[in-house]
């Protein structure tokens, strides 16, 4: 066998040594290590600080915090908080507009989407819009994202809320859907035993408003849910729970005093909630059985949105938990 030179030895030394310290740095790094958590875990590396990661969005200026846009999820307490917000303005000097068109349409086109734009960021500030409109990019366009706020609801409890208020409406309206008596009266169970087609296809409404405008979130797919859980996470400050109304108040303070600062106190002193929740309180909304339920939840897009709302479910107690 050959003998090795003195010169050979040292260079096999010095690359042994150098890959034996590569080897040490990487795997003892505090930095890589956090990586491979992050690729391991996901989500869940923020998430722990997730109240704290949307503070510092607020504060670094990755929204534009001149303006809120809530763009309201309909049957999820949205007059209360709408109500609410026009209260906040007067105590918290904020401007707050919610208009509404006879025949208004949710969608918008490109074209629309950026003029849209245009006009929320040439208003006078502070400025709160509030409207049923899907969730539009500004970024697209080249603007910064305004402060986006939505409350989402248990979907089978916005759905019965949604059923019954096509057919009866509440003190301030609605209702009058074009059917006959005899199908007018039916209940969510018996529109389940029917099979008809509002039960076995809800309309699909909740997704959209977080997903936006391209043709494939009004589709009932995977892809429509997983838009919109990516939009939250992007582009969304927050997103509440009806449920849990005055935990979300307190996130919102904790987020953006500047409009929020005590608004549980508001929203509990203020008479005119009670007269908009007894007003707006769907008529003859009829019990839904457990078995209706579980079909709802399990064999109708039902269970898509509900991939959403614990999506959205988790995000929430997380940040609550760190109040």
């Amino acid at each position: 066998m050959p003998r090795l030179s003195v010169a050979r030895l040292l260079s096999l030394f010095l690359i042994t040594c150098t890959v034996a310290f590569t080897l040490y740095i990487f795997t003892s790094n505090p930095l890589s290590n956090v990586k491979r958590n992050e690729d391991d875990e996901g989500e869940g590396k923020i998430s722990e600080n997730l109240l704290l990661h949307q503070q510092m969005k607020v504060a670094n200026e990755t929204f534009d915090s001149r303006y809120i846009f809530y763009n309201r999820v309909p049957k999820c307490g949205s007059m209360s908080m709408t109500t609410l917000f026009y209260r906040l303005g007067g105590e918290n000097k904020f401007r707050v507009a919610s208009p509404y068109e006879a025949g208004e349409q949710q969608d918008k086109n490109e074209e629309e989407e950026e003029s849209f734009t245009k006009f929320l960021t040439n208003e006078p500030h502070p400025f709160v819009y509030i409207r049923h409109l899907y969730f539009i990019d500004f970024t697209k366009y080249h603007k910064k994202q305004p402060m986006y706020v939505n409350i989402m609801r248990d979907p089978i409890e916005r759905f019965e809320s949604f059923y019954y208020f096509t057919r009866f409406g509440s003190t301030r309206g609605g209702g009058g859907s074009r059917m006959g008596e005899e199908r007018r009266q039916e209940t969510i169970d018996d529109c389940v035993r029917l099979r008809r087609h509002e039960c076995t296809r809800p309309y699909w409404q909740v997704v959209p408003y977080f997903c936006g405008n391209n043709p494939g979130c009004s589709s009932r797919s995977k892809w429509a849910v997983d838009t919109a859980k990516r939009n939250i996470e992007n582009h969304y400050l927050f997103v509440g729970l009806i449920e849990e109304l005055d935990v979300s108040l307190d996130i919102l303070e904790n987020l953006i005093p500047r409009y929020f600062d005590n608004a549980r106190g508001i929203y509990h002193m203020n008479p005119e909630n009670v007269k908009v929740k007894k007003e707006t309180k769907t008529n003859n909304k009829k019990p839904t059985s457990q078995q209706a339920k579980q079909f709802l939840r399990e064999e109708t897009s039902l269970k898509l949105e509900y991939e959403l709302y614990d999506f959205v479910k988790a995000r929430f107690y997380i940040m609550a938990d760190s109040l």
